[in-house]
């Protein structure tokens, strides 16, 4: 329960940063969060660090939902991101 609060706590502190920045877009957290998924495959699948595989599932579900929560914003229009 403890890892779930801290994948969390995570998940908004990355997005309060990013809602500061004035990045809180699909363009950015889609790959943030898709390597987050990837890292918590790793660490699940690597047989050198117990407490690295013991985190691997929270890392993991943070990456999955934290992707399903950035494919429900809305995308930048185009012509936007071309005139900065």
């Amino acid at each position: 329960m403890v890892v779930f609060l801290i994948c969390i706590g995570f998940c908004l502190a990355l997005s309060l940063v990013l809602w500061r920045l004035g990045k809180f877009n699909r363009r950015y957290l889609e790959p943030i969060f898709m390597w987050i998924a990837v890292f918590g495959i790793l660490a699940l699948c690597q047989p050198f660090f117990l407490a690295l595989y013991n985190y691997g599932f929270a890392i993991l579900l943070t990456g999955a939902l934290g992707f399903i929560v950035a494919q429900h914003l809305k995308p930048v229009p185009e012509d936007s991101e071309e005139r900065q």
